[in-house]
C-alpha cells in the first residue's frame, strides 16, 4: 500500500475508534469512518498479545494483500481500521481474505 493509502497518525487512529462503527467476524473487527477523500485509507492493528512480532508482521501482511485484492470494490470515501483478533494467528490466507470481504460487505461499503 502506497503511503495516501494508509493510516499512520495515531490521531487518525483514535477518531475512527470513537466516532466510526465497527461490525466483527471471528478473524478480524473493521472499523469505519466516511471522509470526505477521493480514496479509502486502511490502518492495520495487531496486539502483542495475538503474536510474536514475526507472527504479526505475517498477519499484517496477509491483511494487506486481501486489501490490495478487493480494494477496488470497495466503496471510497472512508477511513478504516483493521484489528486482527487472537483466533487469525492460525489463519490462512484465504480466511482473512473471506473474512475481510464479508466485514465490509456487512458494513454496507462493498461495491463489487
Amino acid at each position: 500500500m502506497r503511503r495516501e493509502e494508509r493510516l499512520t497518525r495515531r490521531a487518525d487512529f483514535g477518531a475512527v475508534y470513537q466516532g466510526g462503527k465497527s461490525v466483527a467476524d471471528r478473524y478480524l473487527v473493521l472499523y469505519y469512518l466516511p471522509q470526505p477523500i477521493t480514496g479509502t485509507k486502511l490502518g492495520i492493528s495487531v496486539s502483542r498479545k495475538v503474536a510474536g512480532s514475526v507472527g504479526r508482521n505475517r498477519l499484517k501482511r496477509l491483511v494487506r494483500e486481501a486489501w490490495r485484492a478487493q480494494s477496488q470494490q470497495v466503496s471510497p470515501g472512508y477511513h478504516m481500521v483493521v484489528i486482527i483478533r487472537v483466533a487469525a494467528r492460525d489463519a490462512e490466507y484465504a480466511q482473512i481474505a473471506n473474512s475481510l470481504a464479508k466485514l465490509t460487505k456487512k458494513a454496507g461499503l462493498w461495491n463489487g
